[in-house]
């Protein structure tokens, strides 16, 4: 007699085949994350790509590579060497033109200063108030809302912090009481960490970076070889001390990211720091990110390079100086 009933799974039927599927998802997801995470280190090396073609498209047009910023309002030692007319401008501002954002850069009155600050921490490190003019208004002049404008090419896609500076801070932000918050960089110029007014032009010549307040430099300067020198490094959102840089102005100690002296990833800081973890930046002018094992360099032939965190320091500071006489290039 034909059985008139189907057979059915059994519990424990069910139970292994749920148990199975468990363990393939388990096993696919660090996969998933992994070709992810692939894809977005690519769109950030992809950003450094782009914003290398425009340093050099800037270099043809105008003869030398655009300075890391223009006349600080918050740098110690205004008395040797400070601005003149405060303007805090982010040299970055200056290579939109050629990274497909002219109608943002017509917005941007160059007249005018990028922020309003003009003094940098007091409490630690005077002098470091203006004794300058401020230029204008970032509010008045519209600036303050061009520099709080975030843009894809200084966002990397694995970054998860927030990419704003805050609103009312009276050396970080563009103008306390406005609510303009400014936009953060995960790219900035390859400079010294010192944040003296117009500390480059204090430095040796065997020891410069390529960048630096009011430079324009050439690459007849970079006497180490283009391929051999840092010109941009990653950075990330979160600094424990001081601030991501914003990719419009420069407020405290916004003065660009200086490798050879800070290295990659550095999260951990024994005795200031009581809780160190990945992504967040012991302090500012660091290199870093939150791809696995390193960072992305732009060398100043416009290649782009990933740099493990273990890279020696030694190496570091010989890629990070552009006269510095030093034989051997990328590890």
């Amino acid at each position: 007699m034909e059985d008139r009933y189907q057979r059915a799974f059994t519990l424990v039927e069910l139970l292994v085949v749920i148990a199975i599927i468990g363990i393939l998802i388990a096993l696919l997801l660090p996969a998933v994350q992994a070709a992810r995470e692939a894809a977005r280190r690519m769109q950030c090396s992809n950003n450094l790509k782009q914003l290398g073609l425009a340093l050099h498209n800037y270099h043809s047009a105008l003869g030398s590579f655009p300075p890391a910023g223009i006349g600080y309002g918050w740098c110690r030692y205004p008395e040797q060497g400070g601005a003149a007319i405060v303007l805090n401008a982010n040299g970055l501002l200056m290579l939109l033109p050629y990274v497909e954002q002219q109608p943002l850069y017509d917005k941007y009155d160059r007249r005018q200063c990028a922020s309003n600050t003009m003094y940098g921490n007091t409490g630690c490190c005077s002098p470091c108030t203006a004794i300058g003019i401020l230029a204008g208004d970032a509010v008045a002049s519209g600036n303050g809302a061009v520099v709080s404008t975030r843009l894809s090419v200084f966002s990397c896609p694995s970054d998860n912090g927030d990419p704003y500076l805050p609103a009312d801070s009276p050396h970080y932000g563009i103008k306390p009481g406005s609510g303009l918050r400014g936009a953060k960089t995960n790219y900035d110029f390859s400079t010294s960490y010192r944040y003296d007014c117009r500390a480059w032009f204090k430095e040796s010549p065997t020891t410069r970076r390529i960048f630096g307040e009011d430079t324009g430099t050439r690459i007849s300067d970079i006497l180490d070889g283009t391929a051999n020198t840092i010109a941009m490094a990653e950075t990330v959102y979160d600094v424990y001390n001081g601030r991501c840089a914003a990719w419009g102005y420069r407020g405290w100690v916004m003065v660009g990211i200086d490798v050879g002296n800070h290295g990659i990833n550095r999260w951990e800081w024994p005795g200031i720091i009581a809780n160190p973890r990945r992504g967040q930046l012991r302090s500012w002018g660091h290199m870093g990110s939150l791809h696995p094992g390193g960072a992305h360099v732009l060398m100043a032939d416009g290649s782009v390079h990933f740099l493990s965190e273990n890279t020696d320091s030694v190496v570091l500071q010989r890629l990070s100086t552009m006269a510095g006489g030093e034989v051997g290039g990328l590890p």
